[in-house]
């Protein structure tokens, strides 16, 4: 059953199955249509009635017309007629046909004359009395008698007979006598040859339905599926990032119009992402330009003010002007400090092959090593965590520490990594002299870029500190769909 499971092989099996029901419904009814007209509407009686008017009559009259009927002759003339199977034509359609032989046995042909007394009748066995003695029949040789010959007036469908009762004249117009036939109706096996030659026509029927529906939905599926798979296939190289792939579709059905929506939508993207790009980009400009005018810049200008008043004192007092040379040395290393803390957070980090936690390890030892301040970091998790959320975690606490470092004049520092199936818990801690909040909000320090990095992964950002209180921060963020769709 694996075929029957794609798209193609499902559409050309439906295309099939649809074809052959609806040829078999246009089948049975046709069939069915002409059994109806055949058994139950007027045509057999209406053809019966021309049929023995038309051959049998004249040659009853022959016989009823002689001044003493002949009526041993006329009886052989009836039993070799059915006996031999005498065939004879509608004289209004030609193309019909009616084959006395085949009534046989289910059949009784009478001959009565214009008193309605029998006059001759086979085959031998049957029961004028019987037969006569009917109320349907009796309303029938009445209507005849008058004259009568519209089909609808002096035949009848009862009881499982067909009663036809059809006036004999002489060459004056004078009644002579009647022809009166009562066939079995439906003729025995009539229904078993209908349902067997339906059963036949079923089969070959639904063959040729089956490969005519089964080429023409191979052809139809082939050509849906292929466009299907262009979508599918611009639809994987925009999950992988590159939305320079567009989906060809010239059709102007509703496939190509949604082939055209995705195509725009693919372009929407790429403009958003261009765009966050660049609003990234000129975010890390702005923190590196406040970083580099909050700690290098007045470092390098306190610098070249003890350089300049040491140039002063030389002349003066060279153990004062030795001791703005030291200051100024001591300012020149941490202006150096700052600015490997400044590289070391733009270096490109690479977290897909060693791992959020391997990461932060060694940008750990490496800022401790720097900034003199120790890290106590601790981690457990449950499962990998998606690549966006760990590059806004690392993002965090790479701002949290260079902070740290510039501003808290902390001895130590504690990190906490957990994370479980529903959440990411974050927590950086320091003993430091802690700060104003609210002076630190109006001020910039990073906290609105990191707030806002993890609020882009729908997570949550609180920060806790003080005058003299040491500074804590806490970020926590959801394990789901959102956070694979941030940056």
């Amino acid at each position: 059953m694996k075929p029957f499971q794609s798209l193609r092989w499902k559409l050309t099996l439906n295309y099939m199955l649809v074809t052959v029901a609806t040829w078999l419904v246009i089948e049975i009814a046709i069939i069915g249509g002409a059994s109806y007209l055949l058994i139950y509407s007027n045509l057999m009686p209406a053809f019966l009635v021309s049929a023995i008017d038309g051959f049998i009559v004249p040659q009853v009259a022959s016989f009823l017309q002689q001044p003493q009927p002949d009526v041993g002759s006329l009886t052989a003339w009836m039993e070799a007629a059915f006996a031999e199977g005498i065939t004879f034509t509608s004289p209004e359609n030609p193309r019909i046909s009616f084959h006395l032989g085949d009534l046989d046995q289910n059949a009784v042909l009478i001959v009565l004359d214009e008193t309605l007394e029998q006059v001759a009748g086979v085959p031998a066995s049957y029961d004028f009395q019987s037969i006569t003695g009917n109320q349907e029949v009796i309303n029938l040789l009445v209507a005849a008698q008058g004259g009568q010959k519209a089909p609808d007036k002096i035949t009848n469908v009862s009881g499982g007979y067909l009663q036809t009762a059809v006036p004999v004249f002489d060459g004056g117009g004078k009644l002579t006598g009647i022809v009166l036939m009562v066939i079995t109706y439906p003729p025995p096996g009539s229904l078993t040859q209908m349902l067997s030659l339906l059963g036949v026509s079923v089969i070959i029927f639904a063959l040729a339905a089956g490969l005519v529906g089964a080429v023409f939905g191979i052809f139809t599926a082939r050509g849906l599926t292929r466009r299907l798979e262009r979508i599918s296939t611009a639809a994987n190289s925009w999950s992988e990032g590159d939305f320079s792939a567009f989906i060809k579709d010239r059709s102007r059905d509703e496939l190509s119009q949604l082939a055209q929506q995705l195509n725009r939508m693919a372009e929407q993207l790429q403009q958003l992402l261009q765009t966050k790009q660049d609003l990234a980009t000129l975010e890390e400009r702005n923190r590196l330009a406040r970083d580099l005018h909050d700690s290098v810049k007045q470092q390098v200008f306190a610098a070249t003010m003890q350089i300049g008043a040491a140039r002063t004192m030389l002349s003066q007092d060279i153990n004062t002007a030795r001791m703005h040379l030291a200051e100024a040395e001591q300012l020149s290393h941490q202006a150096q400090s700052e600015l490997a803390a400044l590289i070391q957070e733009l270096r490109p980090i690479s977290l897909s092959d060693r791992g959020l936690i391997s990461a932060l390890e060694e940008y750990f030892s490496g800022w401790s090593r720097q900034s003199k301040i120790e890290v106590s970091f601790s981690a457990a998790g449950e499962g990998s965590l998606p690549p966006s959320l760990e590059q806004v975690l690392f993002r965090v606490t790479q701002e949290a520490l260079s902070n740290t470092s510039r501003h808290s004049e902390a001895s130590r520092v504690e990190i906490q990594l957990d994370w479980d199936e529903e959440e990411v818990f974050l927590k950086i801690s320091d003993n430091g002299i802690g700060f104003d909040l609210h002076a630190a909000e109006d001020r910039g320090m990073g906290l609105r870029s990191m707030r806002e990095r993890v609020e882009s992964v729908g997570g949550n950002f609180v920060i806790e500190s003080g005058p003299g209180q040491g500074t804590v921060l806490t970020v926590r963020c959801p394990l789901d769909e959102r956070a694979d769709h941030g940056r």
